[in-house]
């Protein structure tokens, strides 16, 4: 029987092969579509599982709450991890990872810029990162050793292994080889080159000061311990250590808890401030796995609707087949087994397709995807059984729907075929058409956000500015002056962090005449004279720092948020008191975002620096005339100040939109998958139209003998889907609206959702809807009415 069944359904799929590319093209897209994205969302969801303690390992973090301003950090002071490490019994051991950046370092005469962590000796006990050569559990034990990835061992002596022993020189210091590690996998929260042994600094246990820094610090929870007792545990050790703490805590000044967070939960439920690396968010993969299932259930969609509507051609074979003898059940079998046939081929094409498209989609999504099938048996089986299951699903209605007819209704031809499924078929074009104009709207605000941001007035000028790093060895004076003389270069400042991220923070910070226990957090930044008019900052009062007064170096310049939050009446005659020293406001600037459009903009407030070394960057703003050149004077310029360390540049403009990858990502994610959802269910709407057409052949050609122009013929067969459309368009503004609304609550600095852009939608999927359904009703039009009357 089953023999018989795959002939017949083998002769019916070969004898309708327009219909049958439709469903099959139609499954495959969405199969492969659901696919890849299920790929990237299991990446997205293995973060950090693949370590083997992963389950009891958790990071300690910080919230402080300033006169109600809440300031939550990944990191924390270095002396967390020892002090909870001694007084906690719960924690079984702790660990501190350092972000040290991209250290330079020597081999020979050749310079490299190694991305570098400082940790505990415990490391490899702490995290599964194997190493191929070295013992895991001494390779940090001396101060004076690192370890190298398997990738930087090839480059810096062209093999991965009998490497141990060798040095490399950072500074002034020679380091020896003990360990080569495989490189870390994509799916860690965070990565390296290298790694040296983390040296905390001299500093008493006792009064060690603020809770907050720039040390991650995890610990690894004993076993059959409860970490939920943990966090009051470690606020209760860090209050008994700090007594300036405690008293800030007890006169109410402020207020610091901690958290104990869940490594596996970091990369996707974790966007604090200090944070290793910047991390993904969990909603992102809802959102994504969404649009995987809406498309798949477009192209299942696709099946059911050809199913029903060629009901008529198939209801005389249903009434043949019961006259002769055959019941219910066998039928049923029939139609599923053609489904379920389809189904399996747009199986294997998917495949086929999902792997064509892996690179592409790796490139956009910044992953390294694997469609690996023998190395992932249970994901080959989940996709052969989603692929089945949507064969039998997009099967079950039509193979209950066409076997139900009675054959005296089929035979006599009293019965109107097609018609009593003609309601779920509208109904089918509506969800498929409301989803697609959802997915427009969704993808043409993310587009709208993106150019918002990227076009708003920062309140700095941040075109043709180059970020250098400071690492000037000899005068940075005279560094800076060299590069101030060439004809090119407009301004040269220095500051210890970029004016598009700034995170530094103080607190404890108090206004002359307010309450003592008046106490505010604000950020903080470091810059030289040069730096306001270099980004052309705009000083709504007072002035800006002065070369001539050696007294500026108790200053400092407050942004308008500062100055609001502080309750400030009268800035320009105001004290503020940081570290015990008291500063006087000389100016106010106008806000400009110095962070993510994410963020309001927050109080700031500008120091003059002590000296060089309290920069991180030297900014040079250039003519962008001859920007080629002006690099390679740069470059010449920085080797003869600073010899032993590589050239790096970066441009402002594009690190600053660098903060918004993610939305970029999704922007362009969104756009694809929409392209796919509106080509599979245009696709659909293809075919239905032109099986209405073949229905409707005789009609057309009576109309075309009586007169009708083609005109009239097409906007017969066109209405109709029109108002079907329509009503999509209805059902999608609301819900969209609502998904749009919430995703934009992320920013505080956002665009206006307009009705034009649900108009605009609905026009772009009426358009194409238009253009698929015109093309079968003009070729329907012009048709000879000979041809559809000649066997009258």
């Amino acid at each position: 029987m089953i023999k018989n069944n795959l002939a017949i359904a083998f002769r019916h799929l070969y004898k309708r092969k327009f219909y049958t590319i439709i469903n099959v093209t139609g499954l495959a897209i969405g199969l492969a579509a659901g696919l890849l994205i299920t790929l990237y969302v299991l990446d997205e969801l293995s973060y950090d599982r693949f370590h083997e303690r992963a389950d009891r390992i958790y990071r300690v973090t910080t919230e402080t709450n300033f006169n109600g301003n809440l300031s939550g950090s990944a990191s924390t002071n270095y002396h967390v991890g020892e002090v909870i490490d001694d007084e906690i019994p719960e924690i079984a051991t702790t660990l501190r990872v350092q972000q040290l950046g991209n250290r330079t370092i020597k081999v020979d005469d050749d310079l490299y810029t190694p991305q570098t962590l400082a940790v505990d000796s415990n490391f490899f006990q702490f995290f599964t990162f194997p190493l191929t050569e070295g013992n895991p559990a001494t390779a940090l034990d001396d101060p004076s050793s690192v370890i190298l990835t398997e990738k930087l061992a090839r480059e810096l002596f062209g093999r991965s292994s009998y490497v141990l022993g060798k040095t490399v020189t950072m500074g002034e210091e020679v380091y020896r080889i003990t360990g080569v590690a495989e490189n870390p996998p994509t799916n860690a929260h965070f990565h390296f080159e290298m790694l040296k042994q983390f040296k905390p600094r001299v500093g008493n246990r006792i009064n060690w000061g603020n809770v907050n820094g720039t040390v991650s610090t995890y610990f690894l929870l004993a076993e059959n311990a409860l970490v939920e007792e943990v966090p009051s545990k470690i606020k209760e050790v860090c209050v008994k250590y700090n007594p300036q703490v405690a008293e800030g805590i007890k006169l109410g000044k402020y207020d610091v808890n901690f958290t104990a967070q869940p490594l596996t939960d970091i990369h996707l439920y974790s966007n604090l401030g200090m944070e290793l690396e910047g991390n993904s968010d969990v909603r992102y993969v809802y959102i994504f796995s969404i649009i995987a299932l809406f498309v798949l259930i477009i192209a299942g969609v696709n099946y059911v609707n050809l199913s029903t509507a060629r009901s008529a051609d198939r209801a005389k074979e249903v009434g043949v087949r019961k006259t002769l003898g055959a019941v219910r059940q066998p039928l049923i079998a029939q139609f599923l087994t053609e489904s379920l046939l389809v189904s399996l081929i747009a199986t294997l094409l998917g495949l086929a397709l999902a792997e064509l498209l892996r690179r592409p989609f790796n490139q956009l999504a910044n992953k390294e995807l694997s469609l690996n099938l023998l190395d992932n048996p249970t994901l080959g089986l989940a996709v052969l059984i989603t692929g089945l299951m949507v064969g039998i699903i997009a099967g079950l209605y039509p193979a209950f729907y066409l076997t139900r007819f009675q054959p005296i209704q089929t035979l006599r031809g009293s019965m109107k075929t097609g018609q009593k499924g003609k309601s779920f078929r509208n109904a089918l074009v509506v969800f498929q058409f409301a989803t697609s104009i959802a997915l427009i709207v969704c993808t043409a605000v993310v587009y709208q956000q993106l150019q918002y941001m990227q076009n708003k007035k920062l309140g700095y000028n941040q075109e043709n500015v180059v970020i250098l790093g400071n690492a000037v060895e000899s005068s940075f004076d005279a560094f800076v002056n060299e590069l101030s003389a060439y004809p090119q270069v407009r301004a040269v400042t220095a500051s210890s962090q970029s004016p598009h991220m700034i995170t530094n923070s103080q607190g404890g910070l108090q206004v002359r005449g307010q309450a003592e226990d008046q106490i505010y957090q604000l950020n903080r930044l470091f810059v030289d004279h040069n730096f306001l008019p270099t980004f052309d900052i705009v000083l709504k009062e007072g002035r800006n720092f002065s070369e001539k007064l050696a007294s500026d170096t108790a200053v400092m310049i407050l942004n308008e948020a500062a100055v609001r939050q502080m309750g400030i009446d009268d800035p320009l005659n105001a004290k503020v008191r940081r570290n015990n020293e008291w500063y006087r406001v000389v100016g106010v600037t106008e806000d400009f975002h110095f962070q993510s459009l994410k963020n309001e903009i927050a109080p700031l407030f500008i120091l003059l620096g002590w000296g060089p070394s309290a920069y991180n960057n030297i900014e040079v703003r250039i003519s962008g005339e001859d920007t080629p050149g002006t690099l390679a004077f740069l470059e010449e310029t920085w080797q003869k100040f600073s010899p032993n360390n590589p050239f790096y540049y970066s441009f402002l403009d594009q690190n600053y939109e660098a903060l918004y990858r993610t939305e970029m990502r999704l922007g362009k994610v969104f756009g694809i998958f929409t392209g796919l959802a509106i080509f599979v269910a245009c696709l659909g709407l293809l075919a239905l139209v032109a099986f209405m057409a073949e229905q409707r052949t005789k009609e057309i050609g009576i109309r075309k003998v009586m007169g009708a122009s083609v005109r009239s013929i097409v906007l017969l067969l066109s209405t109709g889907y029109t108002k079907l459309i329509v009503i999509a368009l209805l059902v999608a503004i609301p819900v969209s609206y609502l998904a749009m609304r919430q995703w934009l609550a992320d920013f505080a600095y956002r665009t206006d959702l307009n009705l034009w852009i649900f108009i605009g939608a609905g026009f772009v999927a009426l358009l194409i809807a238009w253009l698929s359904v015109s093309y079968q009703s003009i070729k329907a039009a012009v048709a000879n009415p000979v041809d559809a009357l000649k066997n009258e």
